[in-house]
């Protein structure tokens, strides 16, 4: 049963989506269209060309057309969106500056599927159940779900405050939520790195590495050149502020048995696996796909021809 609320909810939603994709206008689309591939560009494009080895914060395209969702802030009550692998691009404003950081931003979707609260506003929420999707590894790798996840979000490693020390993180989650300890993992010297009092949570050091890393960016795309930059110009843009600790699953990764280490945050689901090649050890996860499959009760369809 709860399946095929699931799906009703999907239905209802979806057709409210395309009744009303109408409201938004065509040249807003066309700008919502190159607002999110430039946003695409900058850390992406380079992956696509072979120039940069490392995850995908997108995606190799996008998972859907630019559609109209829900949102009562913008002036037309539907704001344009466009589901990708690992996100969902927005405009929420389509009067700021283009040029600002801002304008393009990620959904709360790790936020969303782990309280089953879905957003149609600054402040409108309706409540649904949190997803029961694995948060890592494979499809059915016996893993801790984002419903898991949303239990673990009060759950603190250290006590408030910002001197956080330098100490290896060694906690498990298993597949019930359970918390353990496992001190051999510390062999992989994750440490504790950062503490955002906003949420009260500790960034993992292999997170926070990677959320102020630079490396190959294509900022203006095909049309200029590639340089060496910082990925993100904010640390947070990308991933939102982290709403659990970091915890060490043991899943299957390709049907392979391994220790991965699992943080969620507001916007993304970050992964570290160790075995993995340097470049692809920390992941994005794929929570656009999940979440579009929890909102709509079906896989997103890509880009028509």
């Amino acid at each position: 049963m709860r399946f095929l609320r699931s799906r009703k909810r999907g239905a209802l939603i979806l057709a409210v989506v395309l009744l009303l994709v109408s409201v938004i206008p065509a040249m807003a689309v066309i700008e919502a269209e190159e607002a999110f591939l430039n946003t695409w560009n900058r850390t992406d494009y380079p992956v696509q060309t072979g120039d940069a080895d490392r995850t995908w914060m997108w995606g190799p395209e996008p998972a859907t057309e630019v559609i109209a969702e829900s949102y009562r802030e913008h002036p037309a009550e539907m704001r344009p969106v466009q589901y990708w692998d690992k996100s969902r691009m927005e405009v929420n404003d389509p009067n700021a500056d283009p040029n600002d950081l801002w304008y393009v931003t990620n959904g709360l979707l790790a936020k969303e599927l782990m309280t089953g609260r879905m957003q149609f506003g600054d402040h409108h929420h309706e409540q649904f159940d949190p997803a029961d999707v694995h948060i890592a590894g494979d499809p059915d790798a016996g893993a801790p779900t984002y419903a898991t996840f949303g239990d673990l979000m009060d759950v603190r490693s250290v006590p408030p405050g910002s001197t956080i020390p330098a100490v290896p993180i060694t906690q498990t989650v298993n597949d019930e939520g359970v918390i353990g300890d496992e001190e051999a993992l510390a062999t992989y010297e994750v440490l504790v790195a950062h503490y955002a009092p906003e949420t009260d949570h500790v960034v993992a050091s292999v997170f926070w590495d990677f959320m102020n890393a630079s490396g190959p960016v294509a900022p203006d795309g095909p049309f200029g050149a590639i340089v060496d930059e910082p990925l993100f110009d904010n640390p947070f843009y990308a991933v939102g502020l982290p709403i659990t600790e970091a915890y060490w699953v043991y899943v299957d990764v390709d049907e392979v048995p391994q220790w991965v280490l699992v943080q969620a945050f507001e916007r993304r689901v970050l992964t570290y696996t160790p075995g993995n090649d340097p470049g692809w050890q920390v992941e994005a996860g794929n929570v656009g796909q999940h979440y579009y499959m929890w909102r709509y009760g079906e896989e997103p369809q890509g880009m028509s021809d």
